[in-house]
């Protein structure tokens, strides 16, 4: 028996794209939350709940902005008392971005009901299919990461191609 033409599969591309969707929503609320841009509640958001210190630069990669619009983020949070510039100790060179205490709080506290309810959304999966799904979930990380790493293949416009 063949399959409906419209059928999709159980873990299709347009999942992922429902997903990244609600996610985009989710961040939107988050700035509104915070009264603040979508870019500057984002910025403060990879901030606060970075595992290591972030530079300007690399914020501005996460972002996917140019360094000095970057600057211009950072330079925004720091006069709104959301983050502090910190000299690195290995490299004076350097400033790591810090939130500072209020703002981590802040952020944590608008975000802990989302992660409340994405723990209890694992919880109706055993543990064996929490481990599945995890798999899933870094192959898919992967494949975004590899595609974002591959080289810019940009040997004609899209202008250029009409």
């Amino acid at each position: 028996m063949s399959q409906h033409p419209d059928a999709r599969p159980a873990l299709s591309v347009h999942l992922l794209r429902d997903l990244q969707d609600a996610i985009g929503e989710a961040t939107s609320a988050l700035a509104h939350r915070l009264r603040m841009s979508a870019t500057d509640a984002a910025a403060l958001e990879h901030v606060a709940l970075a595992d290591q210190p972030l530079g300007p630069g690399e914020l501005g990669a996460r972002l996917a902005v140019t360094r000095s619009s970057a600057t211009e983020v950072v330079d925004r949070l720091a006069r709104a008392g959301h983050v502090e510039r910190v000299r690195d100790e290995t490299d004076r060179r350097r400033y790591r971005l810090e939130p500072t205490a209020a703002a981590r709080s802040r952020v944590r506290a608008e975000l802990d009901p989302l992660r409340r309810s994405l723990d209890s959304a694992a919880d109706g999966f055993s543990p064996a299919q929490q481990q599945v799904i995890a798999a899933y979930l870094r192959a898919v990380t992967s494949a975004y990461r590899s595609y974002a790493a591959a080289p810019d293949d940009v040997s004609e416009s899209p202008r250029a191609a009409r």
